[in-house]
């Protein structure tokens, strides 16, 4: 993984201080959540309280993206012990939609590179259930999240930054959780001088169990290297304008290939780069590194909370496809005051480009797209092709009972011809009542 900015760190003391690690015991308060295939989630109770998010500009190997330094106050949560494993990605890309539950793209259970022949299993492995999945992108990342909170009816999603670094620091203001420096028995990482050109040792060529090395004090693991984090939060250069609470930093108006922030450090990267408050930058769509998981985050409030397409911080995302763009105005127009963003598309190409860039709330489609009768119906089927799950709604158009009884039968939720059945429809789907 390399820095989001390279050429503005500050270079490693040639002399280092002597390693001052900070060790505990403490108690914590954990959930436990069961997966299925034996597999089972502990998510940890985090503390409300403030914290100086960033790093100070003396601090080693820092970049300049770490700043500036400001005070952040966050509510309690829940945070996953470790990054997802590999046996909790597989248990939950495993599951089949139940009645109410509307899965928004397919999952691969076994993306993990390290694994099977590519993993050399370290002493007391049988097996690398207990890794961190990698090779996994935020669009991914946000469907594990969307499917375990319409499986539990909790609200499960990715960690905003302020979350996931107060979280790491767990009380402490030093680079590392563990003190001013860090150590292999406290995390998989590229150590030895800690510079980038460092051989990899033959160990440290992969990922470890997420549980092979102590948690910070608040019984968080491998929240330093093994692999890094996706956030829920847009990139952005540094910290001004940032939010001081924990709400993720989201631009409503980024486009849908807007790059993520990437949190922690990987067993590839040098230890200055999992520091607490280092950060990367990476495209939503990019799954092939085998070096990014996640961590997961549970919120106060039910699933409900997450999807409601008025909440501010879940804005709905609807493409819709007309080769007219004049058309409907007023009917966006008034979606987009419910709190719905659209992604206009003139061409089917250009929209399966979009359902794949992104998690796609419903699809909106004239019922002659290139006044084409029978187009819709395939355009259905290679959507269905593409293992692309997203609802799709046909507005105006032919009223032939026997073409709209093949557009439903085809997989369409609706074919709807008054305004305010569109609207009432609309947020009919994206409240989820419409499976």
């Amino acid at each position: 993984m390399k820095p989001a900015a390279p050429g503005d760190t500050q270079p490693l003391s040639p002399v280092q201080p002597p390693l001052q690690l900070l060790r505990w015991r403490a108690r914590t308060q954990v959930f436990y959540e069961d997966l299925g295939d034996g597999a089972r989630l502990t998510m940890v109770r985090i503390p409300p309280g403030s914290f100086q998010m960033g790093s100070a500009e003396q601090e080693p190997g820092r970049h300049a993206n770490e700043g500036p330094l400001h005070t952040v106050t966050l509510v309690e949560f829940l945070i996953g012990q470790t990054p997802i494993t590999q046996a909790q990605w597989r248990a939950v890309a495993r599951w089949e939609p139940q009645k109410g539950e509307r899965w928004g793209r397919e999952l691969n259970p076994k993306p993990a590179k390290f694994q099977g022949e590519e993993a050399r299993l370290l002493a007391g492995e049988m097996n690398t259930d207990g890794r961190p999945v990698e090779r996994v992108s935020w669009l991914d990342a946000t469907e594990f999240c969307s499917r375990l909170s319409q499986r539990t009816r909790r609200n499960y999603t990715l960690p905003s930054e302020a979350q996931w670094e107060y979280a790491c620091r767990a009380g402490t203001t030093s680079p590392y959780a563990f003190g001013s420096a860090i150590t292999a028995e406290l995390a998989t990482l590229r150590l030895g001088a800690g510079l980038v050109d460092d051989p990899l040792t033959a160990d440290a060529q992969q990922t470890t169990s997420a549980r092979l090395h102590p948690a910070n004090a608040w019984g968080l693991h491998a929240m330093h290297g093994n692999v890094g984090e996706w956030c829920r939060d847009h990139w952005h250069d540094s910290y001004h304008g940032a939010p001081n609470d924990e709400t993720p930093w989201i631009d409503a108006k980024a486009p849908l290939t807007a790059d993520r922030v990437v949190r922690g450090g990987a067993w590839s990267d040098p230890a200055s780069d999992a520091r607490s408050a280092c950060r990367y930058r990476l495209p939503p769509q990019a799954p092939e590194s085998a070096s990014v998981g996640l961590r997961v985050v549970c919120l106060p409030g039910g699933v409900g909370d997450q999807h409601d397409p008025l909440a501010p911080e879940r804005q709905a995302l609807v493409v819709w496809l007309d080769d007219r763009h004049d058309n409907n105005r007023r009917e966006r127009a008034a979606l987009e005051n419910d709190g719905v963003r659209f992604q206009l598309a003139s061409s089917k190409d250009e929209m399966m480009g979009m359902l794949a860039s992104a998690p796609v709330d419903l699809l909106i489609s004239n019922m002659h797209p290139h006044d084409d009768p029978d187009a819709v119906v395939r355009m259905l089927g290679q959507i269905r092709a593409a293992k692309i799950f997203v609802p799709v709604i046909f507005y105006g158009g032919s009223v032939n009972p026997a073409r709209i009884k093949a557009v439903l039968e085809a997989g369409a939720v609706d074919v709807i011809y008054q305004p305010d059945q569109l609207r009432k429809a609309v947020r009919s789907v994206l409240a989820g009542t419409i499976a």
